[in-house]
Formats: structure tokens, sequence, C-alpha cells
């Protein structure tokens, strides 16, 4: 994790001159985009509802569960031992591992199927298993090409895969499936199938995050597209849940409200196809091995939930707090026009744009991820569309504070911001510096409208020109104002 974040300037250049990414990149970018508007304006015309309304009602109870959250969490973990379930607590990827590893060897477990999880993905889990002798299989479609295509990472948190087009999956499905290559959807969609079914009725343990964790009821709120999270949380023998201990919600109407903000954020739907609340163990027929008989039940013999810290306790009562309340729904990716531009493996961890500028930094060390603070225009749109609204531009602008005053940003960014902020208090020299300025840039761009090489910084044009100054200056136009 912390190695490849430390690498962003050079991953989002790579990025960037990678043309068959910028092509896959751009038929994706408005995507999500356009279905959350369309999904809020049929909210709000065909419901009758108010979003804002919606979307404050929904940070009032992330804000609820943050401000109490060691209390939910023992109230969660008494309902769900309750119901048969089994709790555990890790602290770090490294616990995640080594529990699931022992569950799965007291269960002589050989395949482990899965859905979706990214605190999985925070831990290794896959790699850990493999190592263990027991075979992960990634069950969401993605996650499952991904996995073929030599483990690769998500690009994204919901459409882990955004990054690949219908051509590469094509090559890839064939090559590895030994089948004759396809290129419609339908046919690829229906192949994937036909090879995971094999691995749905025959892996004895089914490990997926949860959305939400309900404390009311001990339950696990999965919420999928695919229908993968239902096989693999119910058919095998043992099924092992894995997520944040933030991921708590107080009561089953807190989740329906929610629900309202979830789907529609992250994909445009007013509800997800698949919404699955898992509770407790599966039942055994007591009439003598009838799977059908009055105690019969769906789920598995053992559920177990995982409850992970992994830095997350480390933010509670401090300034970055704000961020436990986020429901991973994608959309301050999907908005964001820097992740749009490069895409998510720019950022090295499993949380890309704004929300992993934030959250790669504080569970890594802000040392460690010196660019994912700056990685961002600080355009308030992802703000402004945060279903809980999180305050992410003022998150990273404390980042970025916090990295200066800790000295870990360049030094000549550092005089270079002091020397500003002398200026900036002087407003007699800050006018000439003003003007030695601009007409430095109209020298630099010799008559043209842009500046190709921008002098002694010339890292800000290396990958684009700056438009030369145009017209008169704020001061100047503020001053001709003043005489009218």
């Amino acid at each position: 994790m912390q190695q490849q974040s430390m690498f962003f300037k050079a991953r989002a250049g790579a990025m960037l001159a990678d043309r068959r990414l910028q092509a896959n990149l751009s038929q994706a970018r408005d995507k999500f985009v356009d279905t959350r508007a369309q999904a809020i304006r049929d909210y709000e015309q065909e419901e009758g509802g108010n979003f804002e309304a919606l979307r404050a009602a929904g940070e009032a109870i992330r804000q609820r569960v943050i401000g109490d959250l060691d209390s939910w969490l023992e109230v969660f973990e008494e309902r769900a031992t309750a119901s048969g379930a089994t709790v555990l607590w890790a602290r770090d990827g490294q616990e995640v591992c080594g529990l699931v590893v022992d569950i799965a060897r007291r269960h002589g477990v050989l395949k482990a199927i899965k859905s979706k999880s990214m605190v999985s993905e925070e831990a290794g889990l896959n790699q850990v298993l493999a190592a263990a002798g027991i075979r992960p299989v990634e069950t969401d479609l993605g996650e499952y090409i991904l996995q073929i295509a030599g483990n690769e990472p998500p690009s994204h948190i919901i459409a882990p895969v955004m990054h690949k087009n219908v051509d590469q999956v094509a090559d890839l499905f064939a090559s590895t499936h030994g089948t004759a290559r396809k290129t419609d959807i339908p046919s690829l969609t229906r192949e994937a199938r036909e090879v995971l079914r094999e691995h749905f009725v025959s892996a004895e343990m089914g490990i997926s995050g949860a959305n939400f964790l309900i404390a009311e009821t001990g339950s696990a709120a999965l919420v999928t597209n695919e229908g993968n999270g239902r096989m693999v949380s119910t058919l095998p023998k043992v099924h092992v849940v894995i997520t944040g201990i933030e991921k708590i919600v107080p009561t089953l109407a807190d989740l329906a409200t929610l629900m309202r903000l979830l789907p529609r954020s992250a994909t445009g739907q007013a509800i997800s196809s698949y919404v699955s609340l898992l509770t407790g163990n599966g039942r055994r027929s007591a009439a003598a091995g009838d799977p059908d008989g009055p105690d019969a039940a769906d789920g598995p013999e053992q559920m177990v939930f995982i409850l992970v810290d992994n830095g997350r306790v480390g933010l509670l009562g401090g300034d970055f707090q704000q961020m436990l309340a986020c429901i991973r729904c994608g959309a301050c990716l999907n908005h964001c026009p820097v992740y749009q531009t490069i895409g998510g493996h720019a950022y090295g961890w499993v949380y890309p744009g704004p929300m992993g500028s934030i959250l790669t930094p504080l569970f890594g060390g802000i040392e460690k991820a010196l660019d994912l603070p700056q990685a961002s225009t600080l355009c308030q749109r992802c703000s402004e569309i945060c279903p809980v609204r999180i305050p992410l531009p003022g998150l990273l602008r404390q980042l970025r504070e916090r990295q200066t005053r800790e000295g870990w940003r360049p030094r000549s960014e550092r005089f270079g911001l002091r020397l500003w902020a002398w200026l900036a208090a002087r407003p007699t020299l800050y006018a000439l510096g003003t003007r030695i300025a601009v007409r430095y840039l109209n020298w630099l761009a010799g008559g043209r409208d842009r500046i190709e090489v921008l002098g002694i910084t010339a890292n800000w044009t290396a990958g684009r020109d700056l438009p030369a100054p145009q017209g008169k200056t704020f001061r100047q136009l503020y001053r001709q104002r003043r005489r009218a």
C-alpha cells in the first residue's frame, strides 16, 4: 500500500499516457454522474421527496453512530451472538487474515468464494489464503475479471473493472476459459456464470463484506446487483463477514433511510437488485436429514463477523472523524475531475479518488502518501454530492496543512507559501509582484495565447499548456470600477 502510494505522480503520468485507458475512461466518465442526477430528479418528482432533506437525515444517522460507536458495537455484538453468530475483532489486516485462515482450517476449507469486500482488499486476504493452501475465488463479475487477469487491484470501489473494455475482457475469457472469443456482453456474463456456478456449489466457505451492520437485530446488510452475494452467504457451510467497525447503524429504520441514499448515489438506482439481511446461523431440520423439514432455513451452519479497526479507532475524536461516516457509494470518485482523468490505479491502494486521498494517508501514514492530499483541485464537487455530507475538500486542506506543519512537503514549496503569505500581508508589494508576474508570463507567451514552458517551474507545463494572462488584473478592474 505505502510504497505504491508514494509514486502517485509517476503512476498518474503513466495513466495519462495510456491511450487505451484514456479511451476506456472517457466512455465511462459521465455514466454514473448522469444516472445519479436522473435518480435524484425521479425521487423528487415521482416520490415528492426532498433529496437534501434525505442527505441531512443520512448525515444525522451516521454522526449519531460515530459519536457513540463503542456502545452501538456492544449492542451489535450482543444481538448477533444471541442469534447464533460469532463476533470476532481484528486490530489490523494481519489479524483479519489470521482469523480467517484459522476458521478455514477448523472447518476443513479448501476453497472460499468471495463477494466483494473492500476490507479484505485492505488486508490482502486473497494472497494469504492462497499461501495457506485455500483457494479464493472472486464471484463479483468485476472482481473475477481482475482475479483471472493476474490479481489486478480494483480501480473503483463500485465498478472495479471500469478501466477495461469489452475487447480486453473477451481476450481474457477466451485465453483463461479456453472458449471461443465472444464480444457481446450477455454471452460473456453467461460464460462467467457457468464457470462460477461450479465454485458456488463446491466451496466450503463464503466471505463477504457488509454495506451496513444493524445493531438492533445483529444483522449484516449486503447490497449487490448480481445475486452473487446471496450465493456466497447461503450456500457454503461457513459464512464470514469482514467489515469495518464504522459500518454500524442503529435500527432497521435507519437502514431504510440510508438505502434511499446509497443506490441513488452509487449507481443511480432507486434500489439495488439484491438487498440481503443476514442474521445468525441457518437452522437445519430436526427431521432426520430432511433439508425441507419444519426447522429448515436458508443460511450457513456457522456465521462469523470479523469487525475490523485497521486505523479507524484512531480517527475518533479527531479532525478526521467525519470520514468514518462514509458509506462507500463511490459518488466522490465519479464526480472528481482528477479521478475521471487518471482512473483509480494511480492512487496506489484500495481507495482511490477524494476518499482515498484522505483515507490512505490516515490509515497508512501521512508521510507515506505525500502526493495524495494534493491530488485534488478542491473544486467542491465531491462535497456537493456526498450523500452524508462529508466535507472532503476541507479534510484534504487539513491534511495539506499537517504535511506542511510537520515538514513533509518540499522545502521549495514551503518557502514559496511563506513568501506568498508575507507578500499577501503587504498590499503594495503584492501589487508590484502581480505586475511583474503578469509581464513575465506575457513575455513567456511571446504574443501567443498559451505558455508552453513555464520557466523555473517547468513541471507545471510538462503535460499541458498554461493560458497566458488575458485582459486586466483584478486590481486594475477594481480601480476602474471605483473611478466610474
